[in-house]
């Protein structure tokens, strides 16, 4: 059964494959009434959807998946990158627009970076091979696009293990996550932490003591329905989210691979969690916007 409520959904604005619009119309299609599109570090597909997510009537939240480094959670090298989902963000404020910006020239900088490392090595790849697989966003998978593409490791396994271990020599973020809060609130916004079952912090999962370290940096929610917080997990992180009182949301993180967008509205999210955000949504602005007139 597809719930009516997706917070979590990339376009080929970012590391995904389909076009909003085509995500609209599938979400249309399957009941979809609210949904979010969360592109890694820019919200220009939320931009594009938002005239015809009106005219199919849908509640398109603008939001935006970004990335920052948690520097009390870099145990190993090349770890320390965390996931935000920025839900309710306003797209026209012009900090946002900056930090937006800020971020996409990030991590692009840093995929330049791989790159370097990678030639050095002898697989001869720039920054403008990985915009040629995506002129709209150069990421990590974008990049193996382009190592595939040159025929130099033609299993894309291979592919994709070859390029994460010289992703781990790259540097972390230029933002913390304490940074990005702080922003995301600028905007109105409210800060989730996205998939939470990947984070390793020096145990199996994060600690209830690191997750109290990000509820004091501004954290409002903790993305628990979602793919990889399986039925082990999910106990935990809802003790953790009732523990702080955090906001409880989810996903179905779908990335377009196939055609028929087959995980669209696949976790239980309801919209009694979407009114939690909006509520949520609604103290941040009214505290930014009392700020402005101080």
């Amino acid at each position: 059964m597809t719930a009516a409520v997706d917070l979590h959904i990339h376009t080929h604005y970012s590391d995904g494959q389909a076009k909003p619009m085509e995500v609209l119309y599938q979400a249309s299609w399957l009941g979809i009434k609210t949904l979010a599109i969360t592109d890694h570090d820019n919200a220009n597909g939320v931009r594009e959807a938002l005239p015809l997510a009106q005219k199919l009537e849908l509640e398109l939240i603008p939001a935006v998946e970004f990335t920052c480094r948690w520097p009390q959670c870099i145990t190993l090298p090349g770890k320390g990158d965390i996931d935000v989902l920025a839900y309710f963000v306003d797209l026209d404020d012009p900090g946002f627009q900056a930090f937006e910006q800020a971020t996409l020239k990030d991590i692009h900088a840093r995929i330049d970076e791989c790159c370097s490392f990678l030639t050095m090595d002898g697989y001869t790849v720039f920054l403008e091979d990985v915009f040629a697989q995506n002129p709209r966003y150069a990421g990590l998978l974008q990049l193996m696009m382009a190592i595939q593409a040159k025929n130099y490791i033609p299993d894309w396994e291979e592919v994709m293990v070859t390029v994460k271990r010289y992703w781990r020599r790259v540097r972390l973020s230029r933002f913390t996550i304490q940074e990005l809060i702080e922003q995301i609130h600028r905007a109105g916004g409210v800060a989730v932490l996205a998939h939470p079952a990947v984070i390793k912090c020096g145990g199996m999962w994060i600690s209830a003591a690191q997750v109290a370290s990000l509820v004091e940096a501004g954290l409002d929610g903790i993305e628990i329905y979602h793919d990889v917080v399986d039925e082990i997990a999910r106990p935990y992180f809802l003790e953790l989210a009732n523990r702080f009182n955090l906001l409880v949301t989810g996903g179905s993180d779908e990335h377009g691979f196939f055609s028929d967008l087959k995980n669209l509205g696949s976790q239980p999210v309801t919209s009694e969690m979407v009114d939690a955000l909006r509520a949520r949504h609604t103290l941040h602005d009214a505290a930014r916007r009392g700020s402005f007139h101080e």
